[in-house]
């Protein structure tokens, strides 16, 4: 059985089922998403309580707004139109960099009853009490990368990562042998591309698991690469001389300057997050408010990188979109069932050497599909069709098959429904951006089922915050980045949230600079993090 299902919310019986109890509960056990527990960073809350005051800020509460939410979802499919073309210009590598830092960020628990069965007719927003009161991040929210480090070195043979003195233990992949197609070891690839796992075993939620600081991050194999990705370039910092505290910092720090300069610089307004670097947060503000993770950010506005992720990929020379003989694309699907968490890595101990990705194909906005999907108002074809990780059909409490259970979309605008986010137009007129008018979202929505669904709603006046901030970016940008209110909301909770964590690069006087190479002087890319932890070719 899958350990979890991707996209699904957690409530603590379903991490006890998966043998992942939450320490702070049951000390006596290792925790699966373990490190900080404080109650004082584990609230989430409204950015803009002000607007909760007024009927007017919210989607309507009826039966009716349910329906329209659901025909509005249905329409986001992508049918596969050739007529325009879908990139975006942002490298895929950053598809799932931000998943990754999502993961290190937020794990939404509490509300997993409420937001399981999304088709049943007397769907509501929960009253505001219950929605603060009963959701909780199970992450520690910061951008301190303990998905990576846990709870730090430990002679503990259980522990949950493992440690080898001032390093962090890497796993094996397992080598094909000749017999086995396809069987080729991407060139230049050692031994050591997988993450530390457990020994196989009869039971499965243990059989093979990565032993990791988030299990989520064994739930896809592009995700899993990029977190072995930081195991090695925190070991590459220690064989330079670095003890493991200073390993940490170092890395946690050039981190946060990718999520800032890099990350944050391509999927948003550049100006907009100088401006929030230079003049300080003035929304998000945790150290002068008092910590809380936003729920605008975490069930509207971040998740607008669902636009980004591809049907196919480039993955490597075994799993490609060239169409040579023996080879066939790494469909969304197969990344996302093919893991140990998912329970589907196989007859194998470990990764197969087969399966260890080809970075530079992900990185190279000039390659076939190597760029992440515009941001607008389309999703990828999958994300109507999801899975659970066993690849099974998504089902809702009573075992039913249904369409709203798969399909991402209306799953988005649904949660967001019940949580009471508020409209794009309230949120910009918060902020005080000129609101898009009826008039662009029409001409930016991406057909014509989509207006409709607009139109019957009433959403072309009180649109849902996700929606918004995705018709935003097709209106302002043409989907090659955020628009203002999205821009200024991403980058406000991920700047605030580098501010309060710890080794922060942009506390004190003196501005913080990269001290690792990096390919332009004076700053520091993913890519560039790739190369020293050695799975990008270059210096």
């Amino acid at each position: 059985m899958p350990r979890l299902s991707h996209g699904a919310n957690i409530s603590l019986n379903a991490l006890e089922a998966a043998g992942a109890v939450i320490a702070s509960h049951n000390p006596a056990m290792r925790a699966a998403f373990p490190p900080t527990f404080r109650s004082d960073l584990q609230g989430f809350d409204f950015l803009f309580p002000q607007l909760q005051q007024d009927a007017a800020n919210v989607l309507p509460e009826s039966p009716q707004t349910v329906q329209h939410l659901r025909q509005l979802g249905e329409a986001m499919g992508d049918p596969g139109s050739t007529v325009e073309p879908q990139d975006s210009g942002i490298p895929a590598v950053y598809t799932y960099f931000g998943q990754f830092l999502d993961h290190d960020i937020t794990l939404e628990g509490g509300l997993s009853d409420a937001l399981a069965d999304l088709s049943r007719p007397d769907l509501a927003p929960l009253p505001q009490a219950d929605i603060r009161a009963a959701i909780r991040n199970l992450r520690s929210a910061a951008t301190d990368l303990d998905s990576v480090y846990g709870t730090g070195p430990s002679n503990d043979p259980n522990a949950l990562v493992p440690y080898d003195g001032d390093k962090l233990v890497i796993g094996k992949v397992t080598p094909l042998n000749v017999q086995q197609k396809p069987r080729l070891r991407p060139p230049g690839k050692d031994d050591f591309n997988d993450l530390p796992r457990k020994a196989r075993s009869s039971l499965a939620a243990i059989d093979r698991e990565a032993r990791i600081g988030d299990h989520r991050n064994d739930e896809n194999v592009i995700v899993a690469q990029l977190h072995l990705a930081f195991l090695r370039a925190h070991n590459a910092l220690v064989d330079q001389g670095n003890n493991f505290k200073k390993a940490q910092r170092l890395l946690r720090q050039h981190y946060q300057h990718i999520i800032i300069h890099d990350f944050l610089k391509r999927v948003a307004d550049p100006a907009i997050v100088d401006r929030i670097i230079d003049d300080g947060n003035q929304l998000y503000d945790p150290e002068r408010r008092g910590f809380f993770m936003p729920l605008e950010f975490s069930f509207a506005a971040y998740r607008f990188g669902h636009t980004m992720a591809r049907d196919e990929y480039d993955y490597n020379l075994n799993f490609n979109i060239s169409g040579e003989p023996g080879t066939f694309p790494a469909s969304f699907a197969l990344l996302f069932t093919f893991t140990a968490l998912s329970s589907q890595i196989g007859d194998f101990d470990t990764l197969p050497d087969n399966w260890i990705i080809e970075w530079e194909n992900l990185i190279d906005a000039a390659k076939p599909g190597g760029t992440a999907r515009r941001i607008d108002t389309k999703l990828a074809p999958e994300l109507f069709n999801l899975r659970n990780a066993l690849g099974e059909p998504l089902t809702d409490p009573q075992g039913r098959v249904t369409q709203i259970m798969r399909h991402l979309a209306v799953r988005n605008l649904l949660r967001g429904y019940l949580v009471r986010i508020p409209t794009g137009q309230a949120v910009a007129g918060a902020l005080g951006i000129p609101a898009l008018t009826p008039q662009e979202i029409e001409q930016a929505a991406a057909s014509q089922p989509q207006v409709d669904a607009l139109r019957a709603g009433g959403f072309l006046e009180q649109t849902p915050l996700w929606y918004y901030v995705l018709v935003e970016a097709a209106a302002r940008t043409g989907g090659k980045r955020l628009g203002p209110v999205g821009s200024t909301l991403i980058a406000e909770v991920l700047v605030g949230l580098v501010r309060r964590s710890e080794d922060s690069i942009l506390k004190g006087q003196r501005r913080w600079k990269p001290s690792l190479p990096g390919a332009q002087r004076g700053t520091f890319t993913l890519p560039d993090l790739l190369r020293h932890a050695g799975v990008l070719p270059g210096t």
